[in-house]
């Protein structure tokens, strides 16, 4: 049993008996990685806030290779995330990347590549305007994927290689865009706008951190539904991201239609926050649009929140 260390950065942790905690950290030597943290639930614990999802730090541990769990000794904090996102919408982002990771990736290979890639999105999230997050987080589950093996082809027919079609024609289960003749038998097709595809485009390959520069907030919710679309289908454990799904429901519990150009533009009591709206991609109601049901101004409806904190550990 070595003393290794190894930079990481938190994904969840769980209460193990009274005291301690199982810490699931994805590092960049080894990649995931669960430790034991005895003590980490007394106060004051010797750990701090390292030991919170969204935090970095240098941890220092007993590794065994036939063992799934390791002791860890210390922590050196290098970057406390959670500590710095102030509002729900970053909040959201950010956990979003650490889900995707949780969901896509099982046992212990390094892969340094998507290590810097998650610490680059966490800190882009904290510094970019909210109306970036979008594609922010769109990028980071594009080229996530795309470290995995599973890039999506854009530059000829995914099925057979021809050339591509004028309509933009995506299948997600094909893996990228495709030719009239092969999208004619094919089910499930999404024909994009050349702006979605421009912006997939670039956000392939693009740095993280950039995203936001070159992607239009108009653009973001389209491109992230066929960004879904295309997880769902290669990557079994994938189901859609829980944070982004809450803070949808937030906003359609709580948002009535937006008022016309020129409109008293004070919210309403209890109206959900437009920007948090925008940072998801929603689609703008606008002059005319319909309210579901039980979100009418005045609805006593209840938005739908987290089930409690332990999904974050």
């Amino acid at each position: 049993m070595a003393l290794v260390q190894s930079e990481g950065i938190v994904l969840k942790t769980y209460a193990l008996g009274d005291t301690s905690r199982i810490v699931v950290v994805y590092t960049r030597d080894l990649g995931m990685v669960k430790m034991v943290a005895k003590g980490a639930r007394k106060l004051p614990s010797r750990f701090g806030a390292t030991l919170e999802p969204l935090s970095r730090s240098r941890f220092h541990f007993y590794h065994r290779s036939d063992r799934e769990l390791h002791l860890l000794s210390k922590t050196d904090p290098l970057a406390a995330a959670g500590l710095k996102l102030a509002d729900l919408a970053r909040l959201a982002h950010a956990q979003a990347a650490l889900e995707l990771l949780d969901r896509l990736l099982w046992g212990d290979e390094p892969h340094p590549e998507l290590y810097d890639l998650l610490a680059a999105s966490l800190e882009a999230t904290i510094a970019a305007p909210i109306a970036q997050l979008p594609a922010i987080t769109g990028a980071f589950q594009l080229q996530v994927a795309g470290l995995l093996g599973y890039r999506p082809r854009l530059d000829a027919c995914a099925n057979c290689g021809g050339a591509l079609s004028p309509e933009r024609l995506f299948s997600a289960a094909r893996g990228g865009l495709m030719c009239a003749s092969c999208a004619t038998s094919e089910p499930g097709v999404t024909r994009l706008s050349a702006d979605a595809l421009a912006g997939l485009s670039l956000l392939l390959s693009k740095p993280v951190a950039e995203a936001g520069k070159y992607v239009e907030l108009r653009r973001a919710g389209e491109i992230l539904r066929v960004v879904e679309q295309f997880l769902r289908h290669h990557f079994q454990r994938f189901q859609g991201l829980r944070s982004l799904e809450v803070l949808r429901s937030l906003d359609e519990a709580g948002t009535s239609a937006r008022p016309a150009p020129g409109a008293a533009a004070a919210p309403k009591p209890g109206e959900a926050d437009p920007i948090a709206r925008d940072a998801l991609g929603a689609s703008d109601g606008g002059p005319g649009s319909r309210l579901k049901p039980g979100n009418e101004p005045g609805s006593r409806r209840k938005p739908r929140g987290f089930r409690d904190a332990a999904h974050l550990r």
